[in-house]
C-alpha cells in the first residue's frame, strides 16, 4: 500500500493531466466562438454558496474523489487511482439507486464480482467494501440538505475539521541574488511573450494551444530549478506543481476583460484565490496555503527572467489577499 506522501504525489500528478485535458477542450470551445461581448455571470466563490452548518460546497469532480477516499488508500501507483475511481461510481451510482429504493440486485452481483476483481477481495470483503460505501453516500451526501437539482455542485459534510495556519515565511528564505536569464530562460520568456501577443491579437486556436501547453511545463520545470538555485530547503514541487493550475486561470478560460500575467487585475486574483482554486484543484486542506507564497515567488522569477519590470505591484496584491484567503479556507475546511 502506497504511504501517505506518494498517494499525494500521485494525485497532484493526476490532478494535473485532468486539467490539462479539460483545458485542452475548454480553449477548443473558447477559441472557436465568435468574438462577442463577454457573458459574464458574477457568483459567489465556493466557499460562499449557502453550505449548512456542518458541510462544505464542493464540485461534482471533487464529489467523486473525496467518496472514493476508502478506494484510494488501497492504491500503489496512478493506474491503481483510476480503477478505484472507476468502482467508485459504480459505487456512487449503486448507492444512488439503494436511496431511491431501487436497488438492482443483479448489479449489485455484478459490482461484487468487479470489486473482487479490481481489489483482490474475497466476496465477504467485497460486500462489506459496498455495504461501507452506500453508507458513506448517504452519510457525505444527504439528499435533504443538497442544493437545486441543476447547480453545478453539491454539499459534502465535514469529515473532519483541520486546523488551517498561515504559510510560515520563516521556513522560506530564498537568496537576495539576483539570477538573471540564460539562453534557454530567454528562449521561455520570447515564447512567454509570444503567447501574450496570442492572447491580445486574438490568434487562431492551433497555435495557441501547441504554445500554451508546452509552455506549461517548460516554466514550471525552470521555475523548480530557480527555486533550488535560489536556495530553498525542502520539497521545491510543494511551490513549482502550484503553477500549473494558475496558468489554466490567466490563459486558458475566456474572462470577462483581457490580461495575462503581467496584468492580472486585483479582482482577478481574489477570484483564483477564493473560486477557482478550490474549485478546481483537490489537495489536502493544508496544502492550499502554499499557493500565495508560490505565485509571490513566481513573480520574482518573472522579473529576474527579465519577463516584467517590476513585481512588486503583483506581490502585494497577492500579500493583500492572502490573510482573506486564509479565512476562505478556515470557513470551507474547519
Amino acid at each position: 500500500m502506497a504511504d501517505k506522501k506518494k498517494r499525494k504525489r500521485i494525485i497532484k500528478k493526476r490532478n494535473k493531466v485532468s486539467q490539462q485535458k479539460k483545458k485542452k477542450r475548454a480553449l477548443r470551445l473558447v477559441k472557436s466562438q465568435p468574438k462577442l461581448e463577454p457573458q459574464v455571470i458574477e457568483r459567489p466563490g465556493m466557499p460562499h454558496m449557502g453550505a449548512p452548518d456542518g458541510f462544505r460546497s464542493i464540485s461534482f469532480s471533487q464529489a467523486m474523489m473525496e467518496y472514493a477516499k476508502p478506494l484510494m488508500e488501497r492504491m500503489e501507483n496512478e493506474d491503481d487511482l483510476n480503477k478505484a475511481l472507476q468502482a467508485s461510481g459504480l459505487f456512487w451510482n449503486y448507492a444512488l439507486s439503494v436511496e431511491r429504493g431501487e436497488a438492482d440486485k443483479r448489479l449489485e452481483k455484478k459490482i461484487i464480482r468487479a470489486v473482487k476483481s479490481t481489489f483482490g477481495m474475497d466476496k465477504q470483503e467485497a460486500d462489506a467494501l459496498l455495504r461501507q460505501m452506500i453508507e458513506r453516500h448517504g452519510y457525505l451526501f444527504p439528499q435533504d440538505i443538497q442544493p437545486e437539482p441543476g447547480l453545478p455542485f453539491m454539499f459534502i459534510r465535514k469529515e473532519m475539521l483541520h486546523i488551517i495556519r498561515p504559510f510560515d515565511y520563516n521556513s522560506l528564505k530564498p537568496s537576495d541574488k539576483i539570477i538573471p536569464p540564460d539562453k534557454n530562460d530567454a528562449a521561455i520568456i520570447t515564447r512567454l511573450k509570444e503567447l501574450d501577443r496570442h492572447i491580445y491579437e486574438n490568434a487562431g486556436y492551433e497555435a495557441y494551444e501547441e504554445l500554451l501547453f508546452s509552455l506549461k511545463d517548460e516554466v514550471e520545470d525552470k521555475f523548480e530549478k530557480w527555486l533550488i538555485a535560489k536556495g530553498l530547503k525542502g520539497d521545491v514541487t510543494d511551490f513549482s506543481t502550484c503553477l500549473h493550475i494558475y496558468f489554466d486561470f490567466v490563459y486558458g478560460y475566456m474572462h470577462d476583460e483581457v490580461f495575462v500575467f503581467k496584468s492580472v487585475p486585483h479582482e482577478r486574483f481574489l477570484e483564483f484565490f477564493e473560486d477557482f482554486l478550490i474549485r478546481k484543484m483537490m489537495v489536502e486542506p493544508n496544502e492550499y496555503i502554499f499557493w500565495p507564497p508560490a505565485l509571490k515567488l513566481f513573480y520574482q522569477f518573472l522579473y529576474e527572467k527579465e519577463y516584467l519590470d517590476n513585481p512588486g505591484t503583483i506581490i502585494k496584491r497577492i500579500d493583500d489577499l492572502e490573510p482573506y484567503f486564509i479565512e476562505v479556507l478556515k470557513k470551507q475546511f474547519s
